[in-house]
């Protein structure tokens, strides 16, 4: 999957599908995965959950790294006043990624 959204959007960086070079030339513990991958699972779940919701905005922050060694967690919950805040957390709870968006 890292492989074909590297070409799929055009990122040529090796370190989210060349095992070799990210792990021994960059010194990362596995493939790094893409922000935009991870924010692409957020929209999933949040369609997953709320699939007649139409989502307006949604604004992203990569915290931390995740690795393809590991699994991870996507999450969200919605407010009352159609803000919905996700994130994507490590195996140990530590938070990669943080996302908020709005919903009519």
């Amino acid at each position: 999957m890292l492989f074909r959204y590297s070409a799929l959007t055009f990122n040529g960086h090796r370190i989210h599908y060349d095992r070799r070079y990210a792990t021994e030339v960059e010194g990362y513990p596995g493939l790094v995965v893409h922000g935009p991958l991870i924010a692409t699972w957020l929209v999933e779940l949040l369609r997953h959950h709320l699939p007649h919701a139409t989502l307006n905005t949604l604004s992203f922050r990569a915290v931390s790294p995740l690795f393809d060694v590991a699994p991870f967690v996507v999450c969200g919950r919605s407010d009352a006043d159609r803000v919905v805040h996700l994130w994507a957390t490590d195996t140990a709870g530590a938070l990669a990624m943080e996302a908020t968006g709005t919903l009519t």
